[in-house]
């Protein structure tokens, strides 16, 4: 059975580590509730952190993220569909 919720809580864990964060801390960014109706946000927040400081290798493959996401990224959670999510959480934490 799909959960959304269970895909927002992977985001919301790699968004609090990435970040150190706690309750409250980046308003809801890291909010499940938020990440459910708003992944790639939070997705874009985390790699944006990143893409400053990588080698040329890294911000090729976050770019292609987002090009290879590009017609998903203002749906939810349960938009994007169990199979999607599945890819994307993956890519994700490549």
């Amino acid at each position: 059975m799909f959960k959304p919720k269970d895909y927002a809580f992977q985001i919301e864990t790699t968004v609090k580590a990435v970040f150190k964060c706690g309750e409250y801390e980046l308003v809801s960014i890291y909010d499940s509730r938020f990440i459910e109706q708003q992944p790639f946000v939070s997705m874009a927040f985390v790699l944006g952190n990143f893409y400053n400081r990588a080698g040329s290798r890294h911000k090729a493959e976050i770019d292609e993220f987002f090009h290879k996401n590009s017609l998903i990224m203002n749906k939810s959670i349960s938009e994007i569909g169990e199979e999607n999510m599945e890819n994307i959480i993956q890519d994700f934490k490549t």
